[in-house]
C-alpha cells in the first residue's frame, strides 16, 4: 500500500497581535509575516489598514507603551493620522515637515490631516501619495531631525524657518515669536519653549542660500522673547514699519522702591509709554474690568502713559493703533527722525 505523504496544514494561521502604532507592510513582512498573517489579524479586527500599505494594530497588547505618543498628538488613543506618520517615517530618513509639522508643534492651529507634509533627502525619492502625501525633497540635517511618540518629525527651528520660506514677513515673525515664546506660569503652562533664537539663527545658517532665505532673515531679526499673542506681534511690527521707537515685550516694571509693579504687553520705557493690547473678551467679567482700571491707576501713579489698543484699532496695518502710540509719545517728548532736506 502507497504511503501518501502529509498533506498540507489547512488550519487558520493565528492572528498577528501588534501595538498601536503605524507600521509599514515591507517592515511588517520582513519580520516573518506573511500576507496571510496580515490579513487574518485585519479581519479579526487586531490590526487597521490606515492607508495603502501602512497598518497600526488596534491597542491591544503593548499599547500602553505609547500613551506619551497619543498626549503629543492631544488625544486620548494613539489616532489613525498618527499612526500614518509613524509608517510613513518608519525606517527611513523621511521627516515629517512644514504644515503638519507646525500643527504637530503647535505653531500652526488645528489638528494633523491630510494632505501630511513629508520630506526626503535630497537625493532620494519622493513622496507622493495624491490627497494624502505631499512630498518635498530637502536636506535636513540630523541635528534638526527629532522623534516624538515614534514619529520622525522637523525640529521646531527648521519647521519655523520652512513655513518662513514660503511666508510674508508679517506671518514668518508671528511664527518666530510663538516658537520662542516661554510658557508661563502664571497661565497654567510649563515646560521650556519650543526654540531659542540662537536655534532659528543656526537654522538659516545651516540652510544657505535658497529661495526665500532673505526675508526669513528679515523675520529672525524682529522676532523677540516674551509675546504672548499675534496681535501683540503684528502690533510691534507695525511700530516697526512707522519707524517708531522699539517697545519691550512683557517687561516686568517696578516700584521705585524695586518691587514688581505693573507688566505691560509693550512698554517704550525710555518714555514711559505702556500699550496694553485688549482682546475681544477683555470686559467680559466685572473682575477683569476692576483689574484693568486698577492697571491703570498704578500706570498713571508711577508716571507712565497707558495706550490701550483694540481689534478695531489695528486694520490697515495698525494705522489707528499708531496714531494712539504716536500721539502719546510725542506727548512724553520722542520726535521722529526726520529725513535731510536737499536745496
Amino acid at each position: 500500500m502507497e504511503l501518501l505523504s502529509n498533506p498540507p496544514d489547512r488550519r487558520r494561521r493565528p492572528a498577528v497581535f501588534m501595538p498601536a502604532t503605524g507600521r509599514r507592510r515591507a517592515g511588517l513582512l520582513a519580520q516573518e509575516l506573511t500576507r496571510r498573517d496580515l490579513e487574518h489579524s485585519v479581519a479579526n479586527g487586531l490590526m487597521r489598514r490606515v492607508a495603502h500599505g501602512i497598518y497600526t494594530g488596534t491597542g491591544l497588547p503593548g499599547a500602553a507603551e505609547f500613551l506619551g505618543a497619543a498626549e503629543f498628538l492631544g488625544g486620548s488613543e494613539v489616532s489613525a493620522h498618527h499612526a500614518l506618520l509613524q509608517g510613513l517615517t518608519e525606517d527611513s530618513d523621511r521627516v515629517i515637515s512644514f504644515d503638519t509639522a507646525a500643527v504637530l508643534w503647535g505653531l500652526l492651529p488645528g489638528e494633523p490631516g491630510p494632505p501630511f507634509h513629508v520630506t526626503s533627502p535630497r537625493d532620494g525619492p519622493r513622496v507622493e501619495r495624491p490627497g494624502l502625501v505631499l512630498g518635498h525633497r530637502i536636506e535636513v540635517p540630523e541635528q534638526f531631525i527629532v522623534t516624538r511618540g515614534g514619529v520622525r518629525l522637523t525640529h521646531p527651528a527648521w519647521t519655523w524657518l520652512d513655513l518662513a520660506l514660503n511666508r510674508p514677513l508679517e506671518q514668518a515673525l508671528i511664527l518666530g515669536d510663538r516658537a520662542v515664546r516661554r510658557p508661563r506660569h502664571e497661565y497654567g503652562e510649563f515646560g521650556e519653549p519650543l526654540a531659542t533664537l540662537s536655534e532659528l539663527r543656526r537654522a538659516v545658517v545651516v540652510r544657505g542660500r535658497t529661495k526665500g532665505i532673505r526675508a526669513a532673515r528679515e523675520a529672525l531679526e524682529l522676532i523677540r522673547v516674551g509675546s504672548d499673542s499675534p496681535q501683540e506681534t503684528r502690533l510691534r511690527y507695525y511700530m516697526h514699519l512707522a519707524g517708531l521707537p522699539e517697545p519691550r515685550v512683557n517687561p516686568l516694571i517696578s516700584h521705585p522702591s524695586g518691587y514688581p509693579w505693573f507688566e505691560p504687553d509693550l512698554a517704550v520705557e525710555k518714555f514711559k509709554v505702556s500699550i496694553q493690547y485688549e482682546g475681544e473678551d477683555f470686559h467680559s467679567s466685572p473682575g477683569s474690568v476692576r483689574k484693568d482700571v486698577r492697571r491703570s491707576e498704578i500706570t498713571e501713579e508711577l508716571g507712565w502713559i497707558e495706550v490701550r489698543i483694540t481689534q478695531d484699532h489695528m486694520a490697515d496695518q495698525g494705522r489707528l493703533a499708531i496714531a494712539r502710540i504716536e500721539r502719546a509719545l510725542l506727548q512724553r517728548g520722542w520726535r521722529p527722525l526726520r529725513l535731510p532736506t536737499h536745496s
